[in-house]
C-alpha cells in the first residue's frame, strides 16, 4: 500500500521537479554567462580607458602593430614558441577573446540530468 502511494506521488510530482531542476539549471548557466560577460566587460572598458592615453596608443602599436619610432632600429627575435602567436587572428592583433562559460557542476548534476534529461 505505500508503495503503491510512492508511486503515485513519484509518478504525479515527476513532471513538476523536471521542470523545476530544468529552470534551476537554466538559471545557473544564464548567472555564470553573465558574470563571464560583466568580467569581459570590465577588461575591455579597462582597455579603451588604457588606449585613451598617450602612453596606451604607443604601447598598443609597438606590441600589437609593430609600430617603431622614427630613428629606432626594430630587432626581431624567433624563438619558436607558439604561444606569443595565438594573440594574433587572421594576422591581426586581438584585443580580447570572448571566453566560454561552464555550467556549475555538483555532485549530484549528472545524475540529476541523467534523471530529468537535461543536456
Amino acid at each position: 500500500m505505500i508503495c503503491a502511494v510512492v508511486a503515485i506521488f513519484g509518478w504525479t510530482y515527476y513532471p513538476v521537479a523536471a521542470v523545476q531542476y530544468r529552470e534551476s539549471r537554466e538559471r545557473a548557466r544564464l548567472a555564470a554567462e553573465l558574470e563571464s560577460l560583466q568580467a569581459r566587460n570590465e577588461r575591455l572598458r579597462e582597455q579603451v580607458d588604457r588606449l585613451k592615453t598617450p602612453a596606451g596608443v604607443e604601447d598598443y602599436a609597438r606590441s600589437q602593430l609593430g609600430l617603431v619610432k622614427k630613428g629606432e632600429n626594430v630587432v626581431v627575435v624567433i624563438d619558436g614558441d607558439e604561444d606569443k602567436a595565438a594573440s594574433r587572428v587572421d594576422g591581426k592583433p586581438q584585443i580580447d577573446s570572448e571566453e566560454g562559460t561552464a555550467t556549475p557542476v555538483g555532485p549530484w548534476t549528472a545524475f540529476l540530468d541523467l534523471v530529468f534529461g537535461v543536456q
